[in-house]
């Protein structure tokens, strides 16, 4: 499926490269804690041990991701909790 990310993914620094290591970095995958329908969350590691929380949407054909950032200290700890 394709992966198009907005402009507003890269406002904290990451790069679609992040996105694609957290990915291989076996990340926890939740529906959007906010209760936003279609939004899912990763949170995971990138190849420089960075933790990270994306967050996309998922359409009918493509992936579309619109968050990227370290994660904040309470994210770290629920990371460390459930994976």
């Amino acid at each position: 499926m394709l992966t198009v990310f907005v402009e507003s993914a890269f406002r904290h620094g990451c790069d679609e490269e992040d996105f694609y290591e957290v990915l291989e970095s076996a990340p926890l995958k939740l529906r959007s804690r906010r209760g936003f329908e279609g939004v899912f969350e990763l949170y995971g590691r990138n190849l420089a041990g960075d933790y990270l929380h994306i967050a996309y949407r998922r359409e009918t054909e493509r992936y579309v991701v619109f968050h990227m950032r370290r994660m904040t200290p309470s994210e770290r700890r629920f990371y460390s909790q459930h994976r």
